[in-house]
């Protein structure tokens, strides 16, 4: 059987290890950090995401712990309400696995938990990285040395193992970046909601245990450092087109800035994703914009194909380069089908022009009338397995 090793200890390379295991196949996750623990706030697990966790035996942690995925509400700046996309029939028919709203760090949790002790290598500083026909190698800083039969370049959207066996492929900016942030679910909010401003949009998402998870999106040229992170006022005067007071008490618990994070909107679009014995997943092979809050689930879902495709090959070499080419095509169109998906959710909120705005809100209410076609649009994006 394949020997895996896997670069990379966040959301992918953990379901990608969680996918093995199950199916006893060896697997080890290298990782450079000291302790398993998540960078970020909340996170969106849509229905496709949490069917993959009901499959590997995990969704009932991460439920325990997070608010059902009920609705989303999408609203103008000022609280204006434009449509609302209701997952609840969808859930009482079947069509659809219930999704859940939940903080990235428990998520991580019930990923980690979920392995055998000892797949999981902390504090690691890989010197070396080999991948070829007679199997892959690496070579830590502080001497070990590990062998496999196939790497995994679960390793972000800067990944070392993209570098090392693929060559460079840079992030694309796309002129956003984000804040995220976690207060008190003080107003109650039940579904996740956003506010659609002029170059600048909000969302508010509850994550259970009376936590509301924060977002926002602001258009920001690559080299500003204009980021309304200096004081919580200047923070609250960048936003202050959005009148709704929702979002105004999620703003006002915010005492300073400390706890907030602001990083850059990126993709990354990666040809190929397998090279001999070297394979990317989530992030590090697609990076793609928040706008559908499915990076996570793109990356699960790559796991579970990827560990299908090696279990399928049983063990044998020239199998193993068979099955690799498999995961990579069942997943290619999917994951680029979504990334475009997502990208246009995004821009859409980004609209700086009054008319185009206006524009805008009035299609986004009119789309939001038709509920039919709605819901059979939300059940071909977000049902899994395919």
């Amino acid at each position: 059987m394949f020997r895996t090793l896997v670069v990379g200890g966040g959301i992918g390379g953990l379901s990608v290890a969680r996918e093995l295991t199950r199916r006893g196949l060896p697997v080890t996750v290298l990782e450079r950090a000291p302790k398993i623990e998540a960078v970020g706030a909340g996170i969106i697990m849509n229905p496709n995401a949490m069917a993959v966790l009901e499959e590997n035996g995990l969704a009932a942690c991460v439920r325990a712990d997070s608010a059902p995925y009920l609705g989303r509400d999408t609203c103008d700046h000022r609280g204006r309400l434009l449509a609302t996309r209701d997952y609840r029939p969808l859930y009482d028919s079947g069509r659809l696995v219930r999704g859940a709203l939940v903080h990235r760090a428990r998520l991580h949790e019930c990923l980690a938990e979920g392995l055998p002790p000892g797949t999981v290598h902390l504090d690691v500083r890989i010197r070396a990285l080999h991948a070829d026909a007679d199997g892959v190698r690496a070579e830590m800083e502080s001497g070990e040395r590990l062998a496999g039969d196939l790497l995994v370049g679960a390793d972000g959207i800067r990944s070392a193992v993209r570098a090392r066996c693929f060559g460079a492929t840079e992030p694309a900016y796309l002129g956003y970046r984000s804040h995220r942030f976690v207060v008190e679910n003080r107003d109650g909010l039940v579904h996740f909601t956003e506010f659609l401003g002029r170059g600048q949009q909000i969302g508010l998402v509850p994550i259970g245990d009376g936590k509301l998870y924060v977002w926002t999106v602001f258009t920001s040229p690559r080299e500003s450092r204009a980021w309304a992170l200096e004081s919580a006022a200047a923070f609250r005067a960048r936003f202050a087109q959005f009148t709704d007071g929702r979002v105004l008490n999620a703003f006002a618990q915010l005492a300073s800035t400390d706890g907030v994070i602001c990083t850059e909107l990126e993709e990354i679009h990666q040809t190929p994703w397998v090279a001999g014995r070297a394979v990317l997943l989530g992030d590090a092979a697609h990076a793609m914009s928040p706008g559908m809050g499915q990076g996570a689930g793109m990356a699960m879902e790559d796991a579970a194909v990827l560990a299908e495709e090696l279990a399928a090959a049983s063990g044998a070499p020239r199998a193993l380069e068979a099955a690799l080419a498999r995961y990579e095509r069942r997943r290619r169109d999917r994951v680029q089908a979504i990334g475009r998906l997502s990208r246009a959710v995004i821009d859409r909120g980004q609209i700086t022009n009054p008319l185009a705005c206006w524009l805008r809100n009035r299609r986004l209410k009119r789309e939001g009338r038709d509920v039919a076609r709605a819901q059979t649009t939300l059940v071909e994006l977000l049902r899994w397995p395919r």
